[in-house]
């Protein structure tokens, strides 16, 4: 048999067949189309009370941190609410989804009103599935339109759509795209979230997309994000024809404690300098901020991170700059592991590291698998090509990320829209610290040189430095650390 219940498998290909022949006719519509100008900001259940791992969520927890985010001036950036996967069920009767009775016992549709009277927008969570990520919950198969309509009846703002537990027989793609159209034919501008497969489609589907995997409150997990995010896509940016690239979720101050921790109590995964680069990197090259670390009992950590004003209102709100994000100048250092061609791979003839971006080269018949950058089983070929380039970030090569403690520094810069200033994080990946230049005339977009003099603002320590001319040192950065700078012709 295809799937376990007949009728759904028939009725799940109708739905799928019908979003198909919509999009192919129409492109780019997608649900929340009004949605998605800026890149959006919130705080999700996931770790809050809890290690990461299996999520815990209540209506009395989600509310209290609601209600303190409002008192302690949250409001002014982040906006959502978010359930992850820790509230659904089916109503075995009507399969109608509902909230977990015992979790929330007003029911769905007046905790979200509670949440909207507080002045939020309210996200939750699905799954592409027939059981969420985490079961006993639940996931939206074979239920995409039937649980479009129930969203849509409750006022929800935001929809996760995770990816776990794929029927047979579909693609995340085909799925995504299904789910998308059935909540177009609502009657609500709903933002819809998933995973994205690294095509143009992606843009098509929804306001924001997952590019990597699972993100983790340990410092190897964000390494591997950080290095994933030097892989720019032409599809990564505002609505109405792109959408933003998310990164997975920030954990300033750390994640919750054991299975079940008590309000305001925190278990970090990182230090405190991981966590600056952590939320200096999402904000520079990233498209969405969500939190999931617990904000009560809030440490003078959290408050530095979460309302730096400079960052986000300077930095990662200047949509009209976000296509100009750019890895420079990485230094990237490549060996050879594996050759798999017959012709000789000598480092220097006919492979080697593209010093200027987080990639390698191969020429002359060589192929092989490479550790370039900090990663290993990177496979770059030019059998039948005079030459090739690959990325040391290559799709192929995403899940082998290992942290190279001999990494060399990495430049981020992003040239803001106003066509002068340009903000710039220096970040040291290693496990020693270092001096990180940059030089002016590497910056795209902007015609500096040698005898350009630039002012410098520190935007975490919110002081100007020397002008430089020329170049910028950072000197003395830690280890894991990122120095950010916006530097402004004078």
């Amino acid at each position: 048999f295809f799937f376990r219940l007949p009728v759904f498998s028939l009725m799940a290909v109708l739905q799928l067949v019908a979003a198909l022949l919509v999009f192919a006719a129409l492109g780019e519509c997608r649900p929340g189309s009004k949605l998605g100008a800026t890149p959006l900001m919130g705080w999700n259940t996931w770790c809050t009370e809890n290690t990461c791992g299996v999520d815990w969520c209540t209506s009395k927890e989600v509310l209290d941190v609601a209600q303190y985010m409002k008192d302690n001036g949250f409001q002014k950036y982040y906006s959502h609410i978010m359930l992850d996967d820790c509230w659904g069920v089916r109503d075995p009767a009507t399969k109608q989804i509902m909230g977990d009775p015992t979790r929330f016992p007003e029911g769905m549709p007046a905790f979200i009103q509670k949440i909207h009277a507080l002045g939020f927008q309210f996200a939750l969570y699905t799954d592409l599935g027939e059981k969420a990520c985490h079961h006993p919950f639940t996931g939206s198969w074979p239920y995409y339109k039937e649980d479009s309509d129930t969203f849509a009846s409750w006022d929800v703002d935001y929809v996760k759509f995770d990816g776990c537990n794929t029927p047979s027989g579909f693609t995340q793609e085909q799925l995504t795209l299904n789910m998308s159209k059935q909540m177009q034919t609502t009657d609500r501008d709903m933002w819809l979230n998933f995973h994205c497969w690294h095509t143009e489609t992606c843009a098509v589907a929804g306001n924001s997309f997952r590019i990597y995997d699972d993100h983790h409150d340990e410092w190897s997990s964000t390494a591997g994000v950080i290095n994933f995010m030097q892989k720019r896509q032409p599809f990564w940016g505002p609505n109405p024809n792109m959408g933003w690239p998310d990164p997975d979720f920030v954990y300033a101050g750390g994640q919750g404690c054991g299975e079940h921790s008590q309000p305001g109590q925190r278990c970090p995964g990182q230090t405190d300098d991981e966590y600056y680069t952590e939320f200096s990197l999402w904000a520079l090259a990233g498209g969405q901020i969500v939190f999931a670390s617990d904000p009560r009992n809030m440490s003078q950590l959290q408050r530095n991170i979460f309302f730096n004003s400079e960052i986000i209102e300077g930095v990662f709100n200047d949509t009209g700059s976000f296509a100009n994000v750019k890895q420079i100048g990485s230094g990237a250092r490549c060996s050879l592991d594996y050759q798999t061609s017959g012709s000789e791979c000598v480092q220097g003839v006919s492979f080697d590291c593209d010093t200027q971006s987080n990639s390698m080269w191969v020429a002359k018949g060589c192929a092989g698998r490479f550790s370039c950058n900090g990663h290993v089983g990177v496979e770059c070929d030019s059998v039948g090509f005079d030459n090739q380039t690959c990325s040391c970030g290559s799709l192929r090569a995403r899940t082998s990320v290992v942290v190279d403690p001999t990494q060399p520094p990495q430049v981020w810069v992003r040239p803001l829209s106003d066509g002068k200033a340009v903000a710039v994080a220096l970040f040291n990946p290693a496990n020693s610290t270092t001096d990180i230049t940059l030089h002016f005339a590497d910056i795209p977009n902007r015609s500096f040189g040698s005898s350009t003099t630039l002012a410098v603002r520190d935007l975490w320590a919110h002081q100007d430095l020397s002008p430089s001319t020329g170049s910028f040192t950072a000197r003395g950065v830690r280890s894991h650390a990122t120095m950010f700078v916006k530097l402004t012709p004078q």
